[in-house]
């Protein structure tokens, strides 16, 4: 029972861990057009889903008593150590990348809309966005570069009763 709980931990560690870092990863192609570094909020952004995954991994744990202290004093220890990795999203020519954790080309992206916390971009799929959680003063200028590399497409058009969303024709 034991060793089914130590991968189970294990691994959603690391798929936290894969998220802001890779040992070998993706680079972005092409010539560099603009480097964001990303605050503590957009980090946590990024990560807060996974955050919320393990703590509740770590409370379902501790109440139900499957949970050993070792793994329970790894989680608390590792986790909010991942928030110091810095991140930085790469746009380039080509398209955008999370540090080496992916690349997604502009063809695959046909519309954007901007967001109260950054830019949406939209695949062809539902399945098929990237949310690029960015600090409210560099947002101006990843619109500047989104907006060159997708011009011949449409922009999603905002909610009518969300006045903070922008949306450009």
């Amino acid at each position: 029972m034991f060793i089914f709980i130590y991968i189970l931990v294990g691994l959603a560690v690391m798929w936290t861990l894969w998220r802001a870092w890779l040992p070998i990863g993706v680079t972005a192609p092409g010539r560099l057009l603009l480097e964001v570094p990303l605050g503590w909020r957009e980090r946590w952004r990024w990560h807060r889903r996974n955050f919320y995954a393990l703590t509740a991994l770590l409370v379902l744990g501790a109440l139900g008593g499957w949970l050993p202290f070792p793994l329970s004093a790894m989680i608390v220890i590792c986790v909010p150590g991942i928030m110091f990795i810095p991140l930085r999203y790469r746009f380039t020519e080509e398209g955008v990348a999370l540090n080496n954790v992916f690349f997604r080309r502009w063809e695959e992206f046909h519309q954007y809309r901007m967001e109260p916390w950054g830019i949406r971009l939209m695949g062809a799929g539902r399945m098929d966005s990237v949310c690029l959680y960015l600090p409210a003063g560099i947002r101006g200028h990843v619109r500047s570069v989104v907006d060159r590399r997708l011009r011949k497409s449409t922009r999603w058009p905002a909610k009518a009763q969300d006045p903070t969303q922008e949306v450009r024709r």
